[in-house]
Protein backbone atom coordinates (compact mmCIF):
# COMPACT_ATOMS: atom_id res chain seq x y z
CA UNK A 1 0.00 0.00 0.00
CA UNK A 2 2.69 2.56 0.66
CA UNK A 3 4.17 1.61 -2.70
CA UNK A 4 1.25 2.48 -4.36
CA UNK A 5 0.74 6.14 -2.33
CA UNK A 6 4.23 6.52 -3.47
CA UNK A 7 3.83 5.90 -6.96
CA UNK A 8 0.60 8.14 -6.91
CA UNK A 9 2.20 10.86 -5.60
CA UNK A 10 4.98 10.96 -7.88
CA UNK A 11 2.67 10.49 -10.91
CA UNK A 12 0.81 14.06 -9.81
CA UNK A 13 3.91 15.50 -8.64
CA UNK A 14 5.47 15.04 -12.29
CA UNK A 15 2.03 15.85 -14.36
CA UNK A 16 1.90 19.41 -12.44
CA UNK A 17 5.62 20.39 -12.95
CA UNK A 18 5.53 20.06 -16.08
CA UNK A 19 2.61 23.07 -16.40
CA UNK A 20 3.63 26.61 -17.17
CA UNK A 21 2.17 28.90 -14.57
CA UNK A 22 -0.17 31.52 -15.93
CA UNK A 23 -3.35 33.36 -14.42
CA UNK A 24 -5.53 29.97 -15.25
CA UNK A 25 -3.57 28.47 -11.91
CA UNK A 26 -5.54 27.76 -8.43
CA UNK A 27 -5.00 25.47 -6.30
CA UNK A 28 -7.85 23.89 -3.26
CA UNK A 29 -10.16 26.79 -4.42
CA UNK A 30 -11.04 26.85 -7.85
CA UNK A 31 -13.66 29.10 -8.85
CA UNK A 32 -12.91 29.39 -13.01
CA UNK A 33 -14.16 25.88 -13.90
CA UNK A 34 -16.63 25.36 -16.38
CA UNK A 35 -19.04 22.13 -16.67
CA UNK A 36 -17.11 19.43 -18.31
CA UNK A 37 -19.15 16.08 -18.90
CA UNK A 38 -16.63 12.92 -18.73
CA UNK A 39 -17.59 9.32 -19.47
CA UNK A 40 -14.74 6.67 -17.55
CA UNK A 41 -14.31 3.19 -17.54
CA UNK A 42 -14.98 1.86 -14.12
CA UNK A 43 -12.90 -1.93 -13.19
CA UNK A 44 -12.66 -3.01 -9.85
CA UNK A 45 -9.38 -4.91 -9.70
CA UNK A 46 -10.32 -7.89 -7.68
CA UNK A 47 -14.28 -8.39 -7.85
CA UNK A 48 -16.35 -6.34 -10.20
CA UNK A 49 -13.94 -6.14 -13.60
CA UNK A 50 -16.53 -4.08 -16.04
CA UNK A 51 -17.74 -0.57 -14.86
CA UNK A 52 -18.36 2.44 -16.59
CA UNK A 53 -18.53 6.10 -14.50
CA UNK A 54 -20.45 9.69 -15.96
CA UNK A 55 -20.58 12.71 -14.74
CA UNK A 56 -19.60 16.16 -15.47
CA UNK A 57 -16.73 17.84 -13.37
CA UNK A 58 -17.88 21.13 -12.12
CA UNK A 59 -17.50 23.19 -8.56
CA UNK A 60 -19.14 20.60 -7.24
CA UNK A 61 -19.79 17.98 -9.92
CA UNK A 62 -21.84 15.36 -9.77
CA UNK A 63 -21.20 11.57 -11.32
CA UNK A 64 -22.84 7.81 -11.22
CA UNK A 65 -21.36 4.41 -11.34
CA UNK A 66 -21.69 1.05 -12.09
CA UNK A 67 -19.73 -2.22 -12.13
CA UNK A 68 -20.10 -5.78 -12.88
CA UNK A 69 -19.06 -9.08 -12.44
CA UNK A 70 -19.55 -12.82 -11.80
CA UNK A 71 -18.88 -14.68 -7.99
CA UNK A 72 -19.79 -17.97 -6.31
CA UNK A 73 -22.19 -18.82 -4.04
CA UNK A 74 -21.53 -21.87 -1.54
CA UNK A 75 -24.06 -23.99 -0.16
CA UNK A 76 -23.87 -25.04 3.29
CA UNK A 77 -26.32 -27.47 4.16
CA UNK A 78 -25.29 -29.66 0.95
CA UNK A 79 -22.35 -30.91 -0.24
CA UNK A 80 -20.23 -27.64 -0.70
CA UNK A 81 -21.96 -27.24 -4.30
CA UNK A 82 -21.37 -24.03 -5.88
CA UNK A 83 -23.84 -21.82 -7.92
CA UNK A 84 -22.67 -18.48 -9.51
CA UNK A 85 -24.13 -15.35 -8.86
CA UNK A 86 -23.99 -11.91 -10.26
CA UNK A 87 -21.78 -8.92 -8.78
CA UNK A 88 -22.96 -5.53 -9.06
CA UNK A 89 -22.43 -1.58 -7.69
CA UNK A 90 -24.33 1.43 -8.23
CA UNK A 91 -22.65 4.44 -6.84
CA UNK A 92 -23.28 8.27 -6.89
CA UNK A 93 -21.22 11.26 -5.38
CA UNK A 94 -19.90 14.21 -5.64
CA UNK A 95 -16.25 15.80 -7.29
CA UNK A 96 -14.56 18.81 -6.27
CA UNK A 97 -11.42 19.89 -8.18
CA UNK A 98 -8.72 20.01 -6.02
CA UNK A 99 -5.97 21.70 -8.28
CA UNK A 100 -5.95 23.45 -11.49
CA UNK A 101 -3.38 24.12 -13.58
CA UNK A 102 -3.57 24.75 -17.13
CA UNK A 103 -4.67 21.24 -19.11
CA UNK A 104 -3.99 19.74 -15.60
CA UNK A 105 -6.41 19.17 -13.21
CA UNK A 106 -6.49 16.97 -9.75
CA UNK A 107 -10.08 15.95 -8.94
CA UNK A 108 -11.12 15.01 -5.62
CA UNK A 109 -14.82 12.06 -5.51
CA UNK A 110 -16.66 11.06 -2.55
CA UNK A 111 -19.62 8.99 -3.26
CA UNK A 112 -22.00 5.87 -1.79
CA UNK A 113 -23.50 3.48 -3.05
CA UNK A 114 -25.81 -0.10 -2.57
CA UNK A 115 -23.63 -3.57 -4.09
CA UNK A 116 -23.14 -6.98 -4.22
CA UNK A 117 -19.61 -7.88 -4.74
CA UNK A 118 -18.46 -10.52 -2.46
CA UNK A 119 -16.05 -12.84 -4.60
CA UNK A 120 -17.26 -15.73 -2.38
CA UNK A 121 -19.89 -16.33 0.03
CA UNK A 122 -22.30 -18.82 2.18
CA UNK A 123 -26.15 -18.57 0.92
CA UNK A 124 -27.01 -17.39 4.54
CA UNK A 125 -24.98 -14.29 4.56
CA UNK A 126 -26.69 -11.03 3.06
CA UNK A 127 -26.12 -10.83 -0.29
CA UNK A 128 -25.75 -7.06 -0.50
CA UNK A 129 -24.86 -4.01 1.50
CA UNK A 130 -24.10 -0.25 1.47
CA UNK A 131 -20.87 0.67 -0.16
CA UNK A 132 -18.50 3.75 0.33
CA UNK A 133 -15.86 4.95 -2.40
CA UNK A 134 -13.20 7.75 -2.68
CA UNK A 135 -10.68 8.79 -4.65
CA UNK A 136 -9.01 11.23 -7.23
CA UNK A 137 -9.15 11.68 -10.77
CA UNK A 138 -6.60 13.68 -12.59
CA UNK A 139 -7.49 14.88 -15.88
CA UNK A 140 -4.81 15.95 -18.47
CA UNK A 141 -6.44 17.79 -21.56
CA UNK A 142 -9.49 15.73 -22.39
CA UNK A 143 -8.00 12.43 -20.85
CA UNK A 144 -8.82 11.31 -17.39
CA UNK A 145 -7.57 8.67 -15.41
CA UNK A 146 -9.81 7.91 -12.82
CA UNK A 147 -8.67 5.80 -9.70
CA UNK A 148 -11.22 5.47 -6.09
CA UNK A 149 -11.13 3.00 -3.51
CA UNK A 150 -14.15 1.25 -2.55
CA UNK A 151 -15.91 -0.75 1.17
CA UNK A 152 -18.64 -2.85 1.10
CA UNK A 153 -20.51 -3.27 4.23
CA UNK A 154 -23.13 -5.60 5.04
CA UNK A 155 -25.45 -6.93 8.12
CA UNK A 156 -24.24 -10.53 8.40
CA UNK A 157 -21.14 -10.67 6.95
CA UNK A 158 -17.69 -9.02 6.87
CA UNK A 159 -16.55 -5.84 5.24
CA UNK A 160 -14.71 -5.98 1.80
CA UNK A 161 -12.64 -4.09 -0.22
CA UNK A 162 -11.56 -3.13 -3.43
CA UNK A 163 -9.30 -0.51 -6.19
CA UNK A 164 -11.50 0.41 -9.11
CA UNK A 165 -9.34 1.93 -12.08
CA UNK A 166 -10.32 3.73 -15.09
CA UNK A 167 -9.23 5.88 -17.49
CA UNK A 168 -11.82 8.07 -19.53
CA UNK A 169 -12.65 11.15 -21.61
CA UNK A 170 -13.81 14.45 -20.84
CA UNK A 171 -16.11 16.54 -23.67
CA UNK A 172 -15.71 20.26 -23.88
Amino acid sequence: MRNFAIIICLLIAITSYGQIKDENYSIFNPTHMKKEFFISSNSGVLNTPFGIKVGYLCNPGLYVGLRYGKGEIYNSDSDMKTIKSDLFSLTGGINKPLIIRNDFKLVAQLGVGYGQWWDFRWERWTKSGYEIECGLMIQKKRLLLNMTGNVLNGSKTYATGDFCIGIGYVFR
